[in-house]
C-alpha cells in the first residue's frame, strides 16, 4: 500500500490498512490530541492524576508568592522577597517547560488523531496496534471544559472529550490551553468534530424514540414528552421555569422546587440532548 498524506503529513501505513478494513473513508484531518483507550476504572484513576497534577500546578503558581510575602514579613525586605519569589517563579516555569517538552517529544506521533469520513483511527502505542473506530459505533460522546483561576485571572482550561464505544470500551481525549500561550494539543478543533458526527447519527433515533413516546435517558437526565425526568421525579414541560447551562453546569428550575444543576461531563451525548431539550420546550 503507497503511503497517504494528509496536507504534508503522511498517514502511517498501519492506520490506513485499519482505516481501509473498518470502511472509513477518505482521510480528512489529523490532529494532535493526547488520548487514552481503556475502561472506566482506568479513566478513573486518570481522572484523579489529573486532579493532582492541577493540584501540582497550581501550588508551583502560588508557592513563590507565599515564600516571597514570608520573607518580607519576616527580614523587613520587600526586595528580598521580590528576589526570591521570582527567582523560584523562574525555575519553577522552567522545569514545567523542560518536562513539557520531554513530554511532547515522546508523545507527538502517537498522540496523533486521523479522521475521516466514517469515523477515526488512532496510531500505534504500547504495544497496541492501530486501530480504527467507526462514528456508528460511538454509543456516546461526554464533553467536559473546565477553567482554572487564580486570583481572578485565568491560569489553564482542561478540555476533555470520553466516548463510550460498545462493551464499555472508552477512548479519552484531554487537551490543555494556558492564555496568551499557543496551545501545544489540537484538542479545540477535534472536539466539535467529535460532539457533530457522533449527534448526526444519534439524534435521529431519539426523536424517533421521542415521538414513539418512549423516555431516553442522558445519564443524570430523562427527556420524554411529558417533561424532564431528575433524580428526584419528573418535571412537566409545562412547570420548566429555566433550563440554562452554565460553568460546565445545566441548570434546571421549576416551579416549586429548588433549582437543580448537573454537570455538562455527566450527561452523555450532550448537544443531542440540549437540542431535544429546547424543541421540547418550546412546543410546550
Amino acid at each position: 500500500m503507497s503511503t497517504q498524506f494528509l496536507g504534508n503529513h503522511p498517514i502511517p501505513p498501519e492506520v490506513s490498512v485499519a482505516a481501509s478494513e473498518r470502511g472509513l473513508g477518505r482521510a480528512k484531518a489529523v490532529h494532535r490530541v493526547p488520548h487514552r483507550v481503556g475502561t472506566a476504572e482506568e479513566a478513573a484513576k486518570e481522572k484523579g492524576a489529573d486532579l493532582r497534577n492541577g493540584l501540582l500546578v497550581l501550588a508551583g503558581i502560588s508557592a513563590p508568592l507565599v515564600i516571597a510575602l514570608l520573607l518580607w514579613w519576616v527580614t523587613g525586605s520587600i526586595g528580598l522577597g521580590t528576589g526570591v519569589g521570582l527567582v523560584l517563579t523562574v525555575v519553577g516555569w522552567g522545569v514545567h517547560h523542560l518536562m513539557d517538552r520531554d513530554d511532547d517529544e515522546d508523545t507527538g506521533e502517537r498522540d496523533r488523531v486521523y479522521v475521516f469520513g466514517e469515523g477515526f483511527a488512532l496510531p500505534a502505542r504500547d504495544g497496541v496496534p492501530a486501530r480504527a473506530v467507526t462514528w456508528a459505533e460511538v454509543e456516546a460522546v461526554h464533553r467536559g471544559v473546565t477553567d482554572t483561576y487564580v486570583d481572578g485571572k485565568h491560569v489553564i482550561t482542561v478540555h476533555a472529550y470520553r466516548l463510550v464505544l460498545p462493551d464499555g470500551e472508552l477512548v479519552v481525549f484531554r487537551g490543555v490551553e494556558q492564555p496568551g500561550k499557543m496551545s501545544r494539543t489540537d484538542v479545540v478543533a477535534l472536539g466539535p468534530v467529535l460532539q457533530k458526527e457522533v449527534s448526526e447519527r444519534r439524534l435521529p433515533p431519539a426523536v424517533e424514540a421521542i415521538n414513539a413516546g418512549r423516555t431516553v435517558d442522558f445519564g443524570p437526565l430523562a427527556l420524554s414528552a411529558s417533561g424532564v425526568t431528575t433524580p428526584s421525579g419528573l418535571v412537566p414541560w409545562n412547570s420548566v421555569r429555566e433550563l440554562s447551562t452554565g460553568a460546565g453546569q445545566v441548570v434546571l428550575a421549576s416551579a416549586g422546587r429548588k433549582p437543580g444543576t448537573y454537570p455538562i461531563f455527566d450527561i452523555p451525548n450532550f448537544e443531542v440532548f440540549w437540542t431535544l431539550a429546547q424543541t421540547l420546550r418550546a412546543q410546550r
